[in-house]
């Protein structure tokens, strides 16, 4: 992308009172010069640990054994942590640049900020896979290697990080500059007019106080569809939200992008009624759903309000109906006939912002007993085992090309449901093995019932290396139950023995004691 065309896209995602304006080329060098340092240490390290690692090699191998596909992991895993330290930095270099001239970024300096770090987490791929390819060629693997799929995988984490400190940053600069804003407003000493009518804004923010708002984007197709969308919208206006599509909404003569683009922009939620003709159509930008496709992607893009467009399946499974943007997201399953009277619910709820929340936190430990209870883990506890890989229920990868789309969740089958307290020491097991490959994913399982779920991993994955450490956590996490089984026991007795005692103390001395 050049220059002028990057500065252009700037434009369009920032809003149009910010100051636009390209980095200052002092900050520019100086971020760079942090960066320059950190990436250099960055590649000594790899050096280091890579010598390091055929260093205890050759202790049980051959110098001239051809690399394995361990081998290959390792190395793949020294350098793709490189890259994340390396895209790392490169934000970092920028938030040190501006702390040190105490002043933060404009909304177009974040902006190219954003651009450098994505491109220098690309390069770094880039470098990455041509050194480790020349490394691995010099140890007699097959030269014209590539890692690249295996490094943006395995990076991919360390994207999503740094990607997630730099929207925390541009929340922080924005709520900087919305309290300078209150602050020079409460010292003005001209007191703001009141409009004497309502405007279009005011109106607006009026509604939003009272109702809420919901667009509906839907492909015309035959007339029963037509007719089931109108039926939504009527059962929804009904149920409180006020929504509107474009039969109701659009007139002759009215121009059709702009009633589509102040449809999307104006109403607080889009409801997206998802058929394989929508995907087809939104994935081909073609007529008006591809057009809302690009505004709803743009907004997305600017505004980060991901919770804001709301997919609903009506025909075909998600997979056939979901155009490509909106595969990773929880939609409204209303594709049966009739549909279900609990998902419309879910629906209504989450438009009316009164879906279920999370009960209060209590106070610390106040629901754990000073002795373990018998029914969670009584003398009868017998190991718990995975049975299968639940395959009907491992879900698809997004595939969108970004970082992390490819990998899925999951599920294993139990033998029985644990306990509470096997849930809590299995996910620390999980989290530190005894043992750990090259690929471990610390921070991906979970427990529901008699389900374990791995969210963040492929089938591939599970076959290589994660089985074994789901073997090894569980089998560590059997043995620390049935030692507190144990030890509840011994205790227990004692207790019991000390009781027996204390109790024939007291007969004895209470015979003793004479009152004639």
């Amino acid at each position: 992308m050049t220059s002028t065309a990057r500065l252009t896209c700037i434009r369009r995602r920032i809003p149009p009172n910010e100051v636009i304006g390209r980095l200052d080329p002092s900050i520019k060098q100086y971020a760079d010069s942090l960066y320059e340092k950190t990436l250099f240490e960055s590649g000594a390290t790899v050096r280091r640990e890579s010598t390091k690692y055929l260093q205890e090699r050759s202790k049980t191998q051959e110098h001239t054994q051809l690399f394995s596909g361990t081998d290959y992991q390792a190395q793949i895993r020294i350098y793709a942590d490189h890259i994340e330290r390396s895209t790392a930095a490169r934000l970092d270099s920028y938030q040190k640049a501006f702390s040190e001239i105490n002043r933060p970024p404009t909304e177009g300096e974040l902006w190219e900020i954003l651009d450098d770090f994505k491109a220098t987490w690309e390069l770094q791929i880039k470098h990455s896979n041509q050194a480790l390819s020349n490394f691995l060629a010099a140890r007699n693997a097959p030269a014209g290697l590539d890692f690249s799929g295996d490094l943006k995988a395995n990076s991919a984490h360390g994207h999503d990080r740094v990607l997630q400190e730099w929207k925390i940053w541009r929340g922080r600069v924005l709520l900087q500059k919305s309290t300078f804003t209150s602050e020079a407003r409460s010292h003005n000493s001209f007191p703001a007019l009141e409009p004497a009518v309502d405007t279009v804004a005011t109106q607006k923010t009026k509604k939003d106080s009272v109702m809420k708002s919901a667009f509906i984007s839907y492909s015309w197709e035959d007339d029963a569809h037509r007719d089931w969308v109108r039926a939504l919208a009527e059962r929804l206006r009904a149920d409180g939200v006020d929504v509107s599509i474009d039969r109701w909404a659009a007139v002759p003569g009215d121009q059709l992008t702009t009633f589509m683009e102040g449809a999307i922009r104006e109403n607080q939620f889009v409801v997206i009624i998802c058929t394989p003709r929508y995907k087809h159509r939104s994935d081909n930008r073609e007529g008006g759903v591809g057009y809302e496709g690009d505004i709803m992607t743009a907004e997305i893009m600017t505004s980060q309000n991901h919770r804001k467009f709301i997919p609903v399946l009506r025909k075909g499974s998600w997979s056939e109906a979901a155009p490509s943007w909106l595969l990773g997201k929880y939609y409204i399953n209303l594709s049966a006939e009739p549909y279900s009277e609990r998902d419309y619910e879910d629906l209504v709820r989450t438009v009316l912002g009164i879906r279920e929340t999370a009960p209060p936190v209590g106070k610390p430990m106040s629901t754990i007993a000073a002795k373990m209870d018998r029914e969670s883990i009584s003398s009868e506890f017998k190991d718990i085992k995975i049975t299968r890989v639940i395959v009907e229920e491992v879900t698809e990868p997004r595939n969108d090309g970004t970082p992390g789309s490819a990998l899925y969740s999951v599920p294993f089958a139990l033998s029985v449901s644990p306990h509470a307290e096997w849930v809590r020491l299995f996910i620390e097991n999980w989290n530190h093995p005894r043992r750990i490959t090259t690929m471990h994913r610390p921070g991906i399982a979970s427990v529901d019932g008699a389900t374990i779920t791995l969210d963040g991993t492929t089938i591939e994955e599970v076959e290589r290396y994660h089985r074994d450490t789901l073997q090894l956590a569980i089998a560590e996490t059997n043995r620390q139950c049935r030692e507190a089984i144990r030890d509840g026991e011994e205790g227990r007795g004692s207790a019991n023995s000390q009781r027996e005692e204390y109790r024939k103390r007291i007969e004895d001395t209470s015979k003793r004691i004479k009152f004639d």
